[in-house]
């Protein structure tokens, strides 16, 4: 029996690479939620603990009492996301998920933009 040879050949106008990221993370709709849910809290609504407000990006951006909670494409030097993924916050109740702290250092990477 033989061998039988198969040659691939790509259509240019057919093979696209993707990007890393194939929609964008918005604020509003999925970093507010997560933050609104899980944050908010302790940083907002009923106090501003450590001086850190959470209720709007501007907020989020200028931090608190510790320095920024956030560094733009930055997400191994933000704060926030430490204390989240080392499950130092939120203190009671549950933890994000891993999906939602996936999200959040997705953003945090591409911006943290509106």
């Amino acid at each position: 029996m033989g061998i039988s040879h198969t040659r691939c050949v790509h259509n240019n106008s057919q093979f696209k690479v993707q990007p890393l990221f194939t929609k964008s993370i918005k604020y509003s709709t999925t970093i507010k939620p997560i933050l609104d849910k899980h944050c908010i809290e302790c940083h907002g609504l009923e106090a501003t603990e450590s001086g850190l407000d959470l209720r709007t990006l501007k907020s989020i951006l200028n931090g608190g009492e510790s320095g920024p909670s956030i560094i733009k494409n930055k997400p191994n030097e933000s704060l926030l996301l430490e204390l989240i993924e080392d499950q130092i916050m939120p203190p009671e109740g549950a933890s994000l998920r891993k999906k939602q702290i996936k999200r959040l250092r997705s953003w945090i990477s591409s911006g943290a933009s509106a």
